[in-house]
This record gives C-alpha cells, structure tokens and sequence, in this order.
C-alpha cells in the first residue's frame, strides 16, 4: 500500500513538472455519498446510508484521454439489521433483532483513466474508470436498535480489516467554466470485514472547482 501511494505521490509530482507543455488542471472536490453493505450471508440485511467526502483532484488531459489521480477523505456510513439468541434462550424461538450502525473515515486514492466524449469551449463531457485504494482512518461500530433491550455478545458485532482496501470506480463527468460535476459507482472488490462477509457499494457525487 505504501508503494502504491508513494507511485502516486511521484505521479503528481512528474505532472505538475510538465504542466507547461501538458494540458493540466487541479483543484478541490467535495461531495455526497450513499453507502452500501452488501452481504454474503443472509443473517445480515443491508441498508444503504448517506455520507460526506472531500479532497484533491488533478487531471491531465493528453488529447481525448484523460488521466486524473485523486486523494478523498470520506465518511461512509451502512447499517445491518440481524437477529441473535440472548444467553440462556432458545435459538430461532426467542431471537432478538437488532441493528448494527458502522461509520467509516477511510483515505481513498483513485487512480481515473477516461476518455473525452464531448469537448467545446463551454462543456466537456468524459467517461472515467479505475481502481481505489482505501484505508479505514477511524471506525465505529455500534448498536443503533435493539427491541429486546439486551446485551449484544461482541461476537455478532462487524470486525473491520485493517489492511487496504480496493474498489473499482466508474463514472461520467461533466465541466461548466469551472466547475466539474462527477458522478460515479464504486464497486467493492474487497471484502472489508475480518469475517469475509462484507463489501462496500459505493454511489458518490462530486463537485470540483478548477483552480488551474
């Protein structure tokens, strides 16, 4: 993972380095998301959760491909609803439901390659795709419902990984003056729980400005 940032970091530098013969833009974003829990066993039901996101962009435009590396730092929130036995109850008989919030600050780096479908002095249209790694900063998982009111054995709650995360991200954007509206899907390769039962569906939108 470290590698794979320092790459990254080399990237920037390499095209900020040729910005005066490349076509080079950069600038903040911020947006919106709405997560997704997507789960491999059916004692988990998914339910999708809005969160914020907020970074960096830089595109280098060499034609009609575009290559734009990115730094977000996002909140991404899901919860799961599912039943367990109490100590010293019957399993499938006296079951209690309950809801698991997790909310996630992760460092995401997509690595954007696109193409650029419409180029006029006013709008710019482009398609864009590519992978994302992601580290979780800060977690917290917690029980949000509980219509039994009892305890819940920390055996049935979600243990986050702690290795990097990878994901895959695509989209279309559009640019007004300038301004650059993305809007993209990521779909989670990796499985973000230490039980291998989770992935992490991603809807985002995103506003730039560009200051270069």
């Amino acid at each position: 993972m470290k590698s794979f940032l320092l790459s990254i970091s080399i990237l920037f530098i390499s095209i900020i380095g040729k910005s005066q013969i490349s076509p080079v833009t950069f600038g903040p974003q911020m947006g919106v998301n709405q997560n997704s829990l997507s789960a491999s066993v059916i004692t988990y039901k998914e339910s999708a959760k809005v969160g914020m996101q907020g970074g960096l962009f830089l595109r280098l435009t060499l034609g009609k491909i575009i290559i734009q590396p990115e730094a977000v730092i996002g909140l991404k929130r899901g919860e799961l609803e599912f039943a367990y036995t109490p100590t010293g109850l019957v399993p499938g008989i006296n079951d209690v439901n309950a809801t698991q919030e997790l909310a996630i600050t992760t460092l995401d780096v997509p690595m954007m390659v696109g193409y650029q479908l419409l180029d006029i002095p006013i709008v710019k249209l482009r398609a864009l795709a590519g992978p994302v790694a992601s580290i979780i900063m800060n977690e917290k998982v917690s029980i949000s419902k509980n219509e039994g009111l009892t305890d819940v054995p920390a055996t049935n709650l979600v243990q986050l990984q702690e290795d990097a995360l990878w994901s895959l991200q695509a989209g279309l954007g559009v640019d007004v003056w300038k301004l650059a509206v993305d809007v993209r899907y990521n779909f989670g390769l990796s499985y973000i729980d230490a039980s291998s039962k989770l992935k992490n569906n991603l809807f985002t939108i995103n506003l730039g400005f560009k200051i270069l």
